[in-house]
């Protein structure tokens, strides 16, 4: 028998992802010499949500990168 075990669901992730955003502001000590690198291909779309999430708390929108690790 499969049995399909959620360790998340979207809601729990969005509240994580702005867990994140909050502790990353707090220890930068705002948006400052701040960028979001993401490493392809997954850490992208993280990045960008944390980004997203950042410029809501913060109204700056964060310059953003990525980097191939291959």
């Amino acid at each position: 028998m499969n049995t399909v075990r959620v360790v998340m669901d979207s809601r729990a992730i969005d509240r994580a992802l702005s867990r994140v955003a909050h502790e990353i502001l707090e220890r930068n000590k705002g948006t400052d010499d701040l960028v979001l690198i993401g490493v392809r291909s997954r850490g992208i779309h993280i990045a960008e949500r944390l980004g997203r999430k950042i410029e809501s708390i913060e109204g700056v929108s964060l310059p953003k990168g990525v980097i191939d690790i291959t």
